[in-house]
This record gives structure tokens, sequence and C-alpha cells, in this order.
């Protein structure tokens, strides 16, 4: 027997409520509270020492006087107090709204105070946009792999069968979270490649950062994906060109330190590592899409020659979700 929801398999319980953050955090709030493993080693990641308490009060989306909402708090008299605020993708917590939230810390009184950020986000990418600290108290970052990767190995040192019940159902869920996980994820982003060259005077064109490097960058964010795709296609000249894997990435803030013969930069990008070019059994056409236009397409729309334009493959796409 198997369980779906809106035409997918459902993996957790916890995907019930969607794949949003409030589902990430809901889950995490409810683990937090039915494992004592898993909280133990969460606290002592946050706090970067032993914590081991069998009563915290953890609360869900509460509210203060600041006007806002936090995601998760977890206090334990005036020993800890963590405020948590988690994100979907790839963004982290405004040093703005951490700061909104810091009051909270200060009215409990706590002898540890920590605002903890999690996102898809690695360590090294979320350290260089959060604060280190605000107003005295610690900003810490967790991805939502490290997360997952500690409910997995609190399931492997527990004993209790509900424990590893939840903490498994939470490792399932997660794997949506995490960046460059989302295997079963098919759909292609389709971005269109200039003819000219990246840099005046030069000559290496966008063209051969894709055929001859082997890679392709754009902005995090601004418009441009948060989360890196699994599949990237390419068109020029009036349509599809190629489909690629994309096998790995990177965060920089300059291209240029990557192959100087790309653009310098100032601000951050993803670097994809792509894999082998795959062509479709029949020509694409770009179709009604304007010149710079960037689109979703589930990858058997662009490969198996049942659509002539990226836009019919784009539209079929879009009706698939609906329907699901």
């Amino acid at each position: 027997m198997v369980l779906t929801i809106r035409g997918g398999t459902l993996q957790s319980v916890f995907r019930l409520n969607g794949v949003d953050e409030n589902s990430a955090t809901y889950a995490l709030g409810w683990v937090l509270e039915k494992s004592p493993h898993f909280r133990c080693a969460m606290l002592s990641a946050w706090f970067d020492q032993d914590i081991n308490v069998d009563d915290p009060v953890i609360s869900l989306q509460r509210h203060g006087g600041d006007g806002g909402y936090t995601d998760i708090e977890i206090q334990f008299g005036q020993r800890f107090h963590a405020i948590v605020e988690a994100k979907r993708w790839w963004d982290v917590p405004s040093e703005e709204q951490l700061r909104r939230y810091r009051p909270r810390l200060a009215t409990a009184a706590a002898q540890l105070q920590r605002l903890v950020s999690i996102s898809s986000a690695d360590t090294d990418f979320a350290n260089r946009r959060l604060p280190k600290y605000v107003d005295g108290a610690e900003v810490v970052h967790q991805s939502w792999g490290d997360v997952r990767r500690i409910a997995r190995q609190a399931r492997g040192e527990s004993t209790g069968f509900e424990e590893k019940l939840w903490l498994g159902q939470l490792a399932d869920h997660l794997q949506e979270f995490v960046a460059v996980e989302r295997v079963t994820d098919n759909t292609v982003y389709v971005v269109s490649l200039g003819l000219h060259p990246m840099v005046e005077g030069g000559t290496h064109t966008w063209i051969d950062v894709v055929e001859k490097d082997r890679c392709y960058f754009h902005p995090v964010g601004g418009g441009w994906p948060v989360q890196p795709p699994n599949y990237i296609g390419f068109r020029y000249q009036g349509k599809l060109q190629s489909v690629h894997h994309v096998d790995s990435f990177q965060i920089v803030e300059d291209l240029s330190a990557i192959n100087p013969l790309w653009l310098k930069t100032d601000s951050y990008h993803f670097v994809y590592r792509l894999g082998p070019p795959m062509a479709s059994a029949t020509e694409v056409r770009t179709g009604n899409i304007f010149r710079n236009g960037r689109v979703y397409c589930a990858i058997d729309t662009l490969l198996s020659g049942a659509f002539k334009t990226i836009n019919e493959a784009r539209d079929e796409t879009k009706r698939r979700i609906e329907l699901g």
C-alpha cells in the first residue's frame, strides 16, 4: 500500500503539513520535545557545552510585544534561552530581525542566551551574512543538513521505539530541505545564454562558460534561485541546446577568483559544476518566452520530444503542479 499527497509519495507524517518553513519548524519543535538524545545534541551544539535537561519549555510561533512570531523558543528557567529563526532555502535572518527578537532574551535573563539561525545555507556562507553577536547575544547557525545529521545520529544512540520513530520521521522530512540532496526533484531550470563576451574586450562568452568550462553561475536571490536546482537547461539561438545535472556547487563573491576569464564580482553567486550535456530527442524551440526569461520545466517535457517549444513544456509542468 502506498499513501500519496497531492500526487506525491508521503515520506513522513510531517509532510502532511507541507514542505514550507512552518512544516520544518513544527517538526523540529515536536522532536525536540519527544527525543532527549536529539534535544541534548542540539542544545550542546547551540551553546557549545553539554546541556541535558528533561523538561525545558518549548514554544512554537510565540507572539511577543515586538509584534512578531518567533519560530521556536526553548528555555529552562534562568539557565538558558534560545530563539530559533528558520528559513526554507539559503536565506538567513537579517540583523534587523534578530535585533527585534533580542529583547526577549533580555527579559528572560537566562545565563546562556543564543539567537539561532537554521536554513539550507552552509556555515561558511551564513557566517559571512550573519552578525557574530547582537547586543551581546551570540548568533549561531546550523544548516538543515546539520540538523538532519544530528537527528540520524541521535536515532542510532536512542533505545526507545517511539524516540527512534520520531527521529526517523524528522530525518526523512528534512531531506526536502537539504541542499543538493533533493535527488528526486526532476525539474529543470532553463536559462538563456548570451552570445557576447562576458568581459568588455574579452573573448570568453557565456556559452563558453557552459560548453568549455562545464560550469554556470548566477546571483543568489534577487529574482534568481536561492536553492540550487538539480538540473539546469540552456537555450540560445532560438532553441534548447542542452540539459545538465548539477553535480556540485559552491558560493563565491568574486567569480574571477574561480576563473580569471569570468566576471569580477563582489556579491554572492552560486557556481555550478555541470554533468555531461543531455539533448532532446527532437528540436525544442524557445517559443513564446521573453528574451532573457527563465522558466522551470519537468525534465521529460524537454527531453522526450513530446513538446515542440520550451513554453509548451513550461505550461505542461505548471498544469501538472496545479493538478497535483
